[in-house]
């Protein structure tokens, strides 16, 4: 057997695993999904069948009412999910800068994931935390410009045209959620811009930010571990 094939079992499933190594991946779930529930069932805003019944048969709506909307959570679960895994296979193979622009991408995402989901800066923080919506969106827009500061040269040297294209839909997206530009241009009672257009830039925003993270995941991945992603390492002479 040679060392690459060996290296490559060592990957393989259904090795066996002793309790004590399984525990930890049984109770972490167990223990969150008893928190969400008991969170969720002590509060008295609203009634369970509000809190756990699809939203459709709750309201009796139309299930493709918001269909674009939850097209574009997916995308950014999918994108959390690629950055984070991507961190947790390369957090001992890769340098510092790579492991850590995929923790930090994860979390940004998932960020924006919790405000897309739950309407964070739009009703949560203003509503009930009482800070406005201005200043959700400068915190934003703060962290974005730490994430893009901190992380420049790994954004220049990987899939960097894929990167400005799901920011300019996703600039593009702020500009036309802005009520002040919208009553300068006479749009704010325009349907197509107030919904296609600035939901629309957002849903291909995301969308792109997905594929930049997905290509950007595969080429390091088959740059750290080229025996698990199917390609050779050079043959000794």
């Amino acid at each position: 057997m040679t060392a690459s094939s060996k290296n490559y079992s060592s990957y393989s499933l259904g090795t066996e695993q002793s309790p004590q190594s399984i525990l930890p991946w049984v109770v972490i779930p167990l223990a969150l999904s008893f928190v969400v529930i008991l969170i969720t069932t002590t509060q008295s805003t609203l009634s369970y069948r509000e809190i756990f019944n699809d939203p459709a048969d709750t309201v009796i709506f139309n299930p493709l009412m918001g269909f674009v909307s939850m097209l574009g959570l997916f995308c950014w679960a999918a994108a959390a999910a690629i950055a984070l895994m991507t961190y947790a296979v390369i957090r001992t193979r890769e340098t510092a800068l790579v492991r850590r622009f995929f923790l930090a991408a994860g979390l940004f995402t998932l960020l924006m994931l919790l405000d897309d989901a739950f309407m964070l800066h739009e009703h949560i923080l203003p509503n009930v935390l009482g800070i406005r919506e201005r200043y959700v969106k400068i915190g934003y827009l703060a962290i974005a410009a730490a994430f893009g500061l901190g992380f420049l040269r790994m954004f220049i040297r990987a899939n960097f045209s894929l990167l400005a294209l799901a920011g300019t839909f996703l600039g593009a997206s702020l500009l036309f959620d802005n009520p002040a530009v919208l009553r300068a241009m006479g749009w704010w009672e325009d349907d197509f811009i107030l919904y296609v257009a600035e939901d629309g830039a957002k849903f291909i925003g995301i969308t792109l930010w997905l594929t930049y993270l997905a290509k950007t995941a595969i080429e390091t991945l088959g740059r750290s571990m080229p025996d698990q992603a199917g390609i050779s390492p050079p043959a000794s002479r």
